[in-house]
């Protein structure tokens, strides 16, 4: 167990955000003069609505419609995504004279089912995948990629013409009423701005729905490193009510009618809480400003899940709730992978991490020297390298195996945190300066590459 006290001073994280060892692989190709927003994009956002279609070693997109969202909120200094995060990423190039003006990194629900033994077998699926940029002011053209699983590189998909000054392109905003819970006020382009979205809650559990939201707002903002940046966080709650109480659970034959649908039993993992429909998800978080969402369920069922720039699942009155939140968050967020090993999941693991490959995710690594671990700056000169599973090194950054659902071969930066072992742990230096590089891409600061 860590003890927090002594383990990730804010001093360790900052040197961590800005050292050039952590930065990851560089994207695309980069524009040759820093972007001004202004000359690009408009105030208003664009989802673009896609359906994900294939199976194992085929991947295809279909569009179905564009929607007008009435705020952009998000990154409006870093066009460009500088993280590197994620397992798929989307380009965009000004149509007209074909330069990079907008990317994003992320990770879909569906790119996590083609490592399942279904993908696997052949078989052919479907699933709605929004994507969503600043409101381009001229016709673009979208390049989605995805890793290649022998490389990690990104790989070409496809590439689709969009026209956001198309007549039927729809202007429709969700009507429902946005509670601010944290941060009224600031500026939007300067803040991380996060939206719950209440699932399973019905009109008559208003006041609970509230209480519980107002609950895990202030766990998240009290936990570091979220805690540092209180100043830049807004936090509000879509009050979005659902016809029924709780989740889909259909191993026990329950089907409910709720507002975004989400649903244990994902993959046939009984404690994997996700939703596929993303098209609700995004029209109801629509209502309010938001950089990333988070999914509060009504529901004293112990599961979660969070899913990359996707969206972080938690439930509302389970023993681990706070956890799950946080866990969760740390994936939906912060790009964190899994450090566990001992659990099992509906992956099939070897594809999920292909051996050999090093993981996209800042927290995991197959490198065994100081110099090609991502976060090798950070481990003391006297921690062995791998560092022995024993209490001495509690405290320690170092290279400890096991992550990523495998035992062998895939290595974690610290003995424990809230990425491996339930509990009130911390995130971890390597964790927190992951997330902290999120945050400072959202709201304009320097992000180290």
């Amino acid at each position: 167990m860590f003890k927090p006290s002594s383990f990730a001073p804010a001093a360790l994280i900052a040197a961590l955000v800005a050292a050039p060892g952590f930065a990851q692989e560089k994207q695309g190709s980069q524009p040759k003069a820093p972007l001004r927003y202004q000359d690009w994009f408009k105030d208003t956002a664009l989802r673009i609505e896609l359906d994900h279609i294939g199976t194992r070693g085929f991947e295809k997109f279909a569009l179905k419609r564009l929607v007008e969202e009435p705020i952009w909120p998000g990154a409006r200094v870093h066009l460009v995504d500088p993280t590197g995060y994620g397992k798929y990423r989307f380009q965009v190039f000004d149509k007209a004279g074909k330069e990079l003006i907008y990317s994003r990194g992320y990770c879909t629900l569906f790119g996590e089912w083609l490592t399942t033994r279904e993908a696997a077998s052949g078989m052919v699926r479907s699933m709605p995948e929004p994507l969503r940029m600043p409101m381009p002011r001229a016709p673009v053209t979208l390049e989605i990629a995805v890793r290649d699983d022998k490389t990690g590189d990104f790989q070409p998909i496809q590439s689709l013409d969009i026209d956001p000054t198309a007549y039927n392109v729809h202007r429709h905003a969700p009507a429902w009423e946005v509670e601010a819970l944290h941060g009224e006020g600031l500026p939007v382009d300067r803040t991380v701005d996060i939206v719950i979205v209440p699932d399973g809650y019905t009109r008559a559990e208003e006041q609970k729905m509230l209480a519980d939201a107002r609950r895990f707002a202030a766990v998240l903002l009290g936990h570091a490193p979220f805690d540092r940046h209180k100043e830049e966080i807004a936090v509000r709650l879509v009050k979005a009510f659902s016809e029924e109480s709780g989740p889909d659970e259909p191993r026990k034959g329950l089907f409910r009618d709720t507002a975004v649908h989400t649903t244990f039993d994902t993959f046939g993992s009984p404690r994997y809480l996700t939703t596929y429909d993303m098209e609700a998800l995004r029209h109801t978080s629509a209502a309010a400003p938001y950089d990333t969402i988070i999914v509060m369920v009504n529901t004293n069922r112990y599961g979660g899940g969070g899913i990359y720039n996707w969206y972080s699942i938690f439930p509302s009155d389970s023993e681990y709730d706070e956890y799950v939140l946080l866990h969760e968050f740390g994936h939906g967020f912060g790009a964190l992978g899994d450090e566990y090993f001992a659990s099992a999941t509906g992956y099939d693991e070897d594809a999920f991490y292909v051996t050999g490959v090093e993981p996209w995710e800042p927290n995991l690594t197959i490198k065994k020297t100081r110099e090609e671990i991502k976060w090798g700056h950070l481990i003391a000169a006297d921690t062995p390298i791998p560092t022995p599973d024993e209490p001495e090194f509690d405290d320690a950054v170092g290279l400890f195996e096991g992550g990523g659902y495998k035992a062998k071969g895939i290595y974690r930066p610290t003995r424990d945190s809230k990425m491996f072992h339930k509990g009130m742990l911390p995130f971890g230096p390597v964790n927190e300066a992951a997330i902290e590089r999120v945050i400072h891409y959202l709201v304009g600061k320097e992000v180290a590459r």
